[in-house]
């Protein structure tokens, strides 16, 4: 039971450092972080704030409890009418697929602590700058927290509430959002379709618009840069995608080079990545076919008959694991077959 517990243990944290990841690849630029605020804040505050230099990085919190590090960003601005007060834009992008029980009390812990580290900086003046906080959220289930910090807390009695802390979250969920508000940014609004759409059918169609769009907004090298990004993470995370839709998105903006972006997002260090965490869980089949996919990138022809029984025949996850390699390194299908032809059949079978 302990071993099982285990593994959920590592595969949830990989799950979430891939997550990780992709936001941090996204919202890490301050070109796309300026164009999700735009879009997002209401304009009483967005008019209030500079957002023609800020400062974006990733802050790491150690839970004792857990002892886990979370990752979230912190954008660093200016206000427009005092240049030389910071204000901070806190972002908590929200991984998990069910509701945290205490979303606001992670926020104020994470908000007290970026005090203290301005604190401990010098960087504190007769009073505290403004944090604001942002959680952005993209799990299956609804939200169903508050977004006030009361309410979380166990109010007795009203005559209390004055003297209990309180603060209001932006919350910003992918399922309910409406993706067609976020103009500012092709890639802001491409990375929202992508995790809304991520669990259903209707991603197939929109990757085409989504390929389209990166092509007509953004130069060439960048368009296919963020391309390569989000295929990644869709040949990582679990959704309807699959290698062949990915490609027929590509081609259909670029015809001459659809199948080598994938190359680079599905077939190598991701499906060896998405491998690793199967073959843990015994998942020999996903292996094999991990396998098979790979050879079928590597060399885009059909797999010969022999080479294939051979895979199907391996119950060796150690194994799998190697000729996955193999697939990058081989020079040709004759060249991978020699590789087959040599195991020894005492290895063909888990030890």
């Amino acid at each position: 039971m302990e071993d099982q517990n285990s593994d959920r243990q590592t595969e949830s944290q990989e799950v979430k450092k891939i997550h990780d990841k992709f936001f941090w690849d996204i919202y890490g630029r301050p070109e796309n972080t300026v164009g999700f605020l735009k879009d997002f804040l209401p304009e009483n505050i967005l008019n209030q704030i500079d957002l023609t230099r800020i400062n974006v990085r990733k802050k790491s919190y150690l839970s004792e409890e857990y002892k886990e590090h979370y990752n979230d960003l912190i954008v660093e601005a200016r206000l427009k009418e005092n240049t030389s007060e910071p204000v901070f834009i806190y972002f908590l992008l929200e991984h998990k697929s069910t509701v945290d029980k205490h979303p606001a009390f992670q926020l104020l812990r994470y908000m007290v602590e970026q005090w203290y580290e301005l604190e401990k900086l010098g960087m504190l003046g007769s009073k505290l700058p403004p944090i604001i906080p942002i959680l952005i959220y993209h799990g299956k289930d609804g939200w169903s927290r508050g977004v006030h910090f009361q309410d979380s807390v166990n109010l007795p009695h009203e005559d209390m509430r004055p003297y209990i802390p309180d603060f209001t979250y932006f919350l910003s969920e992918a399922a309910t959002e409406d993706e067609d508000k976020y103009t500012t940014s092709v890639v802001i609004k491409s990375w929202l379709i992508i995790v809304k759409y991520l669990n259903d059918p209707a991603l197939r169609d929109k990757l085409f618009d989504i390929v389209k769009q990166l092509n007509d907004f953004l130069e060439r090298k960048t368009a296919e840069e963020y391309i390569e990004i989000f295929m990644k993470y869709l040949a990582q995370t679990e959704n309807q995608i699959r290698r062949t839709d990915a490609v027929k998105a590509i081609e259909s903006t670029f015809p001459e080079g659809g199948a080598d972006m994938i190359v680079k997002g599905w077939a190598k260090e991701y499906v060896e990545e998405g491998m690793q965490q199967g073959m843990q869980q015994g998942m020999l089949t996903e292996a094999k076919e991990m396998v098979l996919e790979a050879l079928d990138t590597k060399f885009s022809s059909n797999i010969p008959a022999d080479v294939y029984k051979i895979i199907n025949a391996l119950n060796n996850r150690f194994l799998l694991k190697k000729l996955l390699r193999s697939t990058f390194q081989a020079e040709s299908i004759d060249s991978f077959r020699k590789i087959l032809n040599e195991i020894p059949p005492e290895q063909m079978q888990e030890e």
